[in-house]
């Protein structure tokens, strides 16, 4: 089990940019789920006099960009350290292999 959690780790590692643009994607999805149930909650308040609380959604709505807010913060920490190791820490014009350089310390 511990094997297979490093190795995920270093997965994860070595593809951070396509889980951070999953994740967005994945909350936008919510964003929109919240955004369709707000707008059928409105429609059916008017045409059918429900009683389906509006507020609820823009409750859901702020949980959702707080979500965003949050993946954006751990993409831009990530994409910083990214820049300053390529930056500073490398030749120019020559290509900075970071994430295997990493990996291959912690084997």
């Amino acid at each position: 089990m511990k094997n297979k959690l490093i190795s995920f780790c270093n997965w994860a590692q070595a593809n951070w940019l396509a889980l951070v643009i999953f994740m967005v994607v994945l909350m936008l999805l919510f964003l929109c789920l919240v955004l369709m149930s707000w707008l059928i909650g409105y429609w059916a308040n008017a045409l059918y006099s429900t009683k389906f609380d509006l507020n609820s959604c823009w409750t859901g709505v702020g949980v959702v960009v707080t979500g965003l807010g949050g993946v954006a913060a751990l993409a831009k920490a990530a994409w910083t350290k990214y820049s300053t190791d390529s930056q500073f820490n490398s030749l120019q014009r020559n290509p900075v292999n970071f994430i295997q350089n990493e990996v291959n310390k912690k084997l």
